[in-house]
């Protein structure tokens, strides 16, 4: 996405461009141009234009302080190429991070994620629910896979900054899945999450507001 007007379409060019050097995979683009509201509106129209009950989606993300290791570079390959899932909404997003968002003190704001470089997802899409476990069981194990040793989660830390709450993860809450022994809110929120806490006591002191990874009551 550019918000560079008449200088968008060269922009992608170079972009893609500079991604695609010595590859040597094939490639295409579809590029099109609408108004902020319009993309607000409705982002992916051919992502969510589709039957009654519309499209399920799992997204497990992280935020990365440093490019993927060797090995987790390896796992990628593996879980993208393998032959053994048919999983067809499954992917890897990559996308760039930091720069103006960087320049924002991490007790500014809710999110504490102010030292990364790029937003990593590993995600997975299905429209008939009977090819809800296949899918689920691929992403979890792609996740976990690459990030075994902070106990298949990104723990903050010298590699990680933990995970954006914009895709709320609620295998992060699950102990059998995050074995790292770091809390779901550190993942999302780190150390401003007591300030948040007392934040919810003052406004909302019934947890009348409340999902599975809402701010807990103190």
């Amino acid at each position: 996405m550019s918000t560079a007007g008449a200088g968008a379409y060269g922009q992608v060019d170079d972009f893609l461009a500079a991604v695609g050097d010595g590859v040597g995979a094939p490639q295409g683009q579809e590029l099109t141009r609408m108004s902020w509201l319009e993309f607000a509106l409705n982002p992916f129209p051919d992502m969510f234009a589709m039957p009654p009950g519309g499209v399920s989606v799992k997204v497990k993300d992280a935020l990365l302080r440093k490019r993927f290791t060797d090995r987790q570079i390896r796992v990628a390959y593996d879980y993208l190429t393998r032959t053994d899932h048919d999983v067809m909404g499954g992917m890897l997003g990559l996308a760039t991070y930091g720069v103006r968002i960087n320049t924002v003190a991490p007790d500014a704001t809710a999110s504490t994620q102010r030292n990364s470089i790029l937003d990593t997802a590993c995600t997975t899409g299905w429209l008939d629910p009977r090819e809800e476990a296949t899918n689920l069981a691929w992403v979890r194990a792609f996740y976990r896979d690459l990030f075994e040793e902070s106990g298949g989660v990104p723990v903050p830390g010298e590699a990680y900054d933990g995970a954006l709450i914009n895709h709320p993860d609620t295998d992060l809450a699950d102990p059998a899945l995050n074995t790292s022994g770091v809390p779901w809110y550190t993942l999302y929120y780190n150390e401003n999450y007591p300030r948040l806490q007392r934040i919810k006591a003052q406004w909302d002191p019934l947890d009348v507001f409340r999902h599975a990874l809402s701010i807990r009551p103190r």
